[in-house]
C-alpha cells in the first residue's frame, strides 16, 4: 500500500532554492492528497506513486536545474500539455530517493488560442514556461488559475510546513467537489476532461455542476488532443478502487458521446429474465464494479481486466436482432455472435486510446471468448484450448475473472458465480496458462524427418488436441502418437519407417483422430465438447 509522501525529499532542494533567491513549493496531486489526508484521516490509502510536482518562483529554468543538480542528475525536458496547437512547456526532472521530482517555473500564459500561437501574458512574462517569476500572491494565483481543478491548485511549502490555497481548493476538497480553476480550464487542455473522469474514480470527489456543464459544452474539443495522452487517464480510472464512478461521470457529463461504442450501449435493452438491471450499459457498469470486487490473482493486469469488463459487450450493437414471433420469445432482442463481433471493436477502441498493444490484444481475446463458459462447465480439453487461444497476453485466471464479473454484474441477482478460481482451474490441475508442448517442431524435423513447412504446424496442432483432450499426457505418448500418424500416412506426410516407435493401436487411433478433426474445428464444436 502506498502512503502519502512526507515531502522530506523536497526539503534540501527547497533550502538550495531559497539560498539562490527563490521559493520552492510542492504543487499538484501531492499537495491535494496532503490536504485530503489532513481532512479525512492519516489512514486513508491512495494508489498514486511517489512523483512530486514542484513550482519554483524567483529562478529561471536553468537556475532551477542548477538548484536541483546537487540532488542528482537534473535534466531539462519538454512536454505539450494542451492539444496539437498548444505550445510546449519545460521542466527539470531529477530523482531523489524513491521519488521523481518535476520542477517548473510558474505558469504565466495559456497553452494556446487554437491557432498555434502562444497566448501572451498581460504582465509580459515569457510564455514558454522558462522565465523567472518573483513570488507574490498575484503570481501564485495566476499559476493556480492556469491549472485544471481547484483541488490541484493548492501548494505546500516544505520549509514553512503550511498549505497555500489561492483559489479555495481546500474548501472544495472538504465538500467533496471537483471544480474547474477557470472558465477556460478545459479549453486550455481538453484531456482534463478525462482527468476529471479518473479523479472522480480515484479520489473522494463528485463533479461540480459547473464542471459537468463545462464538459458538456467542451466535449468536442477532445478531438484536438494528442491520443498518446488518453491512455494514462483511462488506465488510472481502470486501476482505481471505484472505476464505476468514473463511468457514471462519463455518462452524466455527456463525454460518453465521444465514444460511440459505449454510448450506443445505453439504448440497448435486454431480456429482463436474464438482465433485470436493464440496458447493456447498466449491465456494463455493474460488470466493471463486480470486477473490482473479485479477489484477483497476484500479477493480474487490473487495467486490462477492467477494460475487458467495460468493452466485453460492445459487439451487441452490431449483433442486435429481434427474435421471430412465437410464444417463447416474441419481441425478445437477441445478440448472437456479439462476443466475436465485439473483439475487433474493443481492439479499435483501445488503439484509439493509444493503449499498449499487449493490453489491446488481451482485451480483444478475452472479449472474443467471454461467452464460452456461459451457463455450462467446460471440459478440461476445452479449457486447455482456450488457454492456448488467450496466450501469451492472458490466461485462464483472466478468463475466470471476466466470466465471474459478467455473471455477477446483474442486479438484483441472488446467485453469484458458482466457482472460485481454484475450483475453476481444478480440471486442468490448477494451471492457468497453456500446457507445455509435449512435442516440438524440432522433434518432428530431426527425429521423424518431417520437412519444414505447414505440415509441421498441422501435426503439432493434432498433438496439442490429443493433449488437451487428455488422450495423451506424456512426451513418450505424444511421440508414439506422431509415429502412428506417419506410419499410416494419415498425416499426409510419408515419414521414414520406424517400427520401434508405434503400435498398431496408436496408428489406428491417430488415423481416426485426423479423420474426426477434418470434419470440424474447435470453433465449430464448443457445445459438443463441453
Amino acid at each position: 500500500m502506498n502512503t502519502m509522501p512526507s515531502f522530506e525529499e523536497t526539503e534540501d532542494p527547497a533550502i538550495r532554492v531559497r539560498e539562490m533567491g527563490g521559493r520552492l513549493l510542492v504543487a499538484g496531486g501531492a499537495a491535494r492528497d496532503f490536504a485530503i489526508r489532513q481532512l479525512f484521516g492519516a489512514g486513508r490509502p491512495f494508489p498514486d506513486g511517489g512523483d512530486l510536482d514542484l513550482v519554483v518562483f524567483g529562478l529561471d529554468l536553468e537556475g532551477v536545474r542548477e538548484a536541483l543538480c546537487p540532488q542528482g542528475q537534473a535534466r531539462i525536458v519538454w512536454r505539450r500539455d494542451g492539444g496539437w496547437d498548444s505550445t510546449k512547456t519545460a521542466m527539470v526532472q531529477v530523482r531523489r530517493g524513491g521519488a521523481r521530482l518535476e520542477a517548473v517555473t510558474p505558469r504565466t500564459a495559456r497553452p494556446g488560442d487554437g491557432r498555434g500561437e502562444p497566448r501572451p501574458d498581460p504582465a509580459g512574462e515569457s510564455p514558454d514556461g522558462c522565465g523567472a517569476v518573483a513570488f507574490s500572491e498575484g503570481a501564485l494565483a495566476r499559476d493556480a488559475e492556469l491549472r485544471d481543478f481547484t483541488a490541484n491548485a493548492m501548494y505546500f511549502d516544505p520549509l514553512e510546513g503550511r498549505l497555500l490555497d489561492p483559489l479555495g481548493g481546500l474548501n472544495d476538497v472538504r465538500r467533496g467537489f471537483l471544480a474547474p480553476c477557470s472558465a477556460r480550464a478545459l479549453a486550455d487542455d481538453p484531456v482534463r476532461m478525462l482527468r476529471a473522469m479518473s479523479l472522480v474514480a480515484r479520489r473522494p470527489f463528485a463533479a461540480s455542476r459547473e464542471l459537468l456543464s463545462m464538459v458538456r459544452a467542451s466535449a468536442g474539443l477532445l478531438g484536438r488532443a494528442s491520443p498518446e495522452r488518453f491512455w494514462p487517464e483511462w488506465k488510472a480510472m481502470a486501476e482505481s478502487p471505484r472505476p464505476h464512478l468514473g463511468l457514471a461521470f462519463l455518462a452524466e457529463s455527456g463525454l460518453i458521446s465521444r465514444y460511440p461504442e459505449l454510448d450506443s450501449l445505453r439504448g440497448l435493452k435486454q431480456h429482463r429474465n436474464f438482465h433485470p438491471e436493464g440496458s447493456v450499459w447498466n449491465h456494463t457498469v455493474l460488470v466493471v464494479q463486480a470486477m473490482t470486487r473479485l479477489d484477483l490473482p497476484k500479477g493480474a493486469d487490473r487495467a486490462a481486466l477492467v477494460m475487458t469488463a467495460l468493452l466485453h459487450d460492445v459487439g451487441k450493437t452490431l449483433a442486435a436482432r429481434r427474435a421471430a414471433p412465437g410464444p417463447a420469445g416474441s419481441g425478445m432482442v437477441l445478440y448472437p455472435d456479439h462476443a466475436a463481433l465485439g473483439a475487433p471493436a474493443a481492439s479499435r477502441f483501445l488503439k484509439a486510446m493509444a493503449a499498449p498493444e499487449r493490453v489491446a490484444k488481451a482485451v480483444s481475446k478475452l472479449t472474443a471468448r467471454h461467452m464460452d463458459s456461459a451457463f455450462r462447465k467446460l471440459s478440461p480439453g476445452r479449457l486447455r484450448w482456450i488457454a492456448r487461444e488467450l496466450a501469451p497476453e492472458a490466461d485462464l485466471s483472466d478468463f475466470w475473472a471476466v466470466a465471474a464479473a459478467d455473471w455477477n454484474g446483474r442486479s438484483p441477482w441472488p446467485e453469484k458465480y458458482p466457482y472460485s478460481l481454484e475450483e475453476f482451474l481444478e480440471p486442468v490441475g490448477g494451471l492457468a496458462g497453456p500446457p507445455r508442448d509435449l512435442v516440438t517442431g524440432g522433434d518432428l524435423v530431426c527425429s521423424f524427418g518431417v520437412p519444414e513447412g505447414p505440415e509441421v504446424g498441422r501435426i503439432l496442432r493434432l498433438v496439442r488436441s490429443e493433449h488437451d483432450e487428455g488422450r495423451v499426457d506424456t512426451r513418450e505418448g505424444a511421440l508414439e502418437f506422431v509415429a502412428g500418424l506417419l506410419r499410416t500416412g494419415a498425416s499426409g506426410t510419408a515419414g521414414p519407417e520406424r517400427p520401434e516407435a508405434a503400435s498398431g493401436a496408436a496408428a489406428g487411433r491417430g488415423a481416426e483422430q485426423i479423420s474426426d478433426r477434418a470434419r470440424f474445428s474447435p470453433l465449430q464444436e464448443p457445445a459438443a465438447r463441453s
